[in-house]
């Protein structure tokens, strides 16, 4: 699956995903919000998931490297690199 092919899923499916493929990367907070970076095959995903709904709320595949700019002093390429 491509990044193509992972956006165009639904909320429900892309979290699935994510949970089942995904490699857990690391972790930030912003306003109500704990997000969570993952790793899956050529690209990553933002989990977005709000406490007081005990629900995600956005999950989106990334590619470009502006998107990961907030990651970059929380993850090691060791943790991408098999």
């Amino acid at each position: 699956m491509d990044l193509y092919q992972f956006n165009r899923r639904t909320l429900e499916q892309r979290a699935s995903i994510v949970m089942k493929h995904g490699t857990f990367l690391a972790i930030r907070h912003r306003s109500q919000y704990i997000i969570s970076l993952y790793h899956i095959n050529q690209f990553f995903a933002e989990m977005w998931y709000e406490p007081r709904r005990h629900d995600f709320v956005l999950v989106r595949g990334l590619k470009d490297s502006v998107a990961l700019e907030p990651y970059l002093s929380l993850i090691r390429l060791s943790d991408i690199v098999s």
